[in-house]
């Protein structure tokens, strides 16, 4: 391959991506440390599913799923590590950029979609009846909707292929494995990507969290005016079954909005992390901040882990107790969260 220096044209004014060697070895360290992160992360959210029995609910099969793609994502960022520092092209046989370009593509839009699918099964967990929910997320259900989340993106890769057997592979541009940026299907790449990836998963999250959020807000209405109907003079039975009453509001709410909590912060690192870059992919200009903000969003690989680990009671033993190299039995009998709740 030829070199190439790190200023590029692009159809008139000069366009230097990389002012500084420094800012490539910046990238290059934060894509490293991506990978480690986010490789430890999504290890652990596997073998805990697979290890602890209260843990095998069928929302949890779908955060294995994001974890899946997205350890492939980290697996594949060492060759984005070796693109960003070379300054004179990609050193290594063109084939592995190519593969690399169409494994990321890959795994990125199998997450999104994988997120956007968790919303929608917390969504009909709560907004449903126990025997509808299992009734729409049978077995069958849950293993294409996981086929379509793959498919998907394996349909943009086949139409990358469709524009040229090198379209996929090193950008001279920003020094990166994804696809030739100079190319005259370029821009309409980047439209089809930004249709496909972004308002879709966006959409299904947005839409689940309202739903919660109101189907909380409606419930929790109904029994504050239901305890305020209660008659006011005590006695024994009335006593305890005021009580009762509390309780259960009280365990609603606070279950229920934890939950609510969680996807809208969701929604605020899906914005946070997809947002600016996919604005970029169909906007012209801004060429020195999409190596910045496509940093940014490999970030979804690491802190997916993260979001859906760390805020899961569950998943909070489980990690304990395999960063103590405790057993299967241990981090089931250790904890005492109940499947789909």
């Amino acid at each position: 391959m030829e070199t190439t220096p790190d200023t590029e044209t692009i159809t008139g004014p000069t366009v230097r991506v990389y002012d500084h060697y420094v800012e490539r070895v910046l990238y290059a360290t934060l894509i490293g440390l991506i990978c480690i992160v986010g490789t430890i992360g999504n290890c652990l959210v596997i073998i805990a599913v697979s290890m602890s029995r209260k843990l095998r609910t069928k929302t949890n099969v779908l955060v294995v799923n994001l974890s899946v793609a997205d350890l492939i994502s980290c697996l594949n960022l060492p060759w984005m590590s070796i693109a960003v520092l070379s300054e004179n092209g990609w050193p290594l046989p063109d084939w592995i950029c190519s593969l690399e370009g169409g494994v990321m593509i890959l795994s990125i839009g199998c997450s999104l979609y994988t997120l956007g699918g968790i919303a929608v099964s917390r969504c009909c967990l709560i907004t449903l009846s126990r025997a509808r929910y299992h009734d729409l997320f049978t077995t069958f259900n849950m293993t294409a909707m996981i086929i379509f989340f793959w498919l998907v993106p394996i349909a943009i890769i086949a139409i990358a292929v469709s524009f040229g057997s090198d379209f996929l592979g090193y950008s001279e541009l920003y020094s990166m494995c994804i696809w030739d940026t100079h190319h005259d299907n370029a821009k309409l790449f980047n439209i089809i990507l930004m249709v496909v990836f972004y308002p879709i998963p966006l959409g299904a999250i947005s839409v689940s969290s309202y739903k919660i959020w109101y189907f909380v807000r409606s419930h929790t209405r109904k029994i504050a005016n239901a305890t305020m109907m209660q008659p006011k003079v005590a006695n024994v039975s009335g006593g305890i079954g005021a009580g009762t009453t509390a309780v259960k509001k009280n365990h609603f709410s606070k279950r229920q909005m934890a939950v609510t909590k969680n996807l809208f912060f969701i929604i605020a690192m899906f914005l946070v992390l997809m947002s600016p870059y996919g604005i970029l992919l169909v906007l012209p200009g801004g060429e020195k901040l999409v190596p910045g903000f496509g940093v940014i969003l490999l970030c979804n690989s690491c802190i997916n882990p993260f979001i859906y680990g760390t805020r899961h009671p569950d998943f909070k033993i489980a990690f304990r107790q395999l960063l103590r190299c405790k057993t299967n039995f241990q981090i089931a009998r250790e904890s005492s969260f109940r499947p789909e709740t």
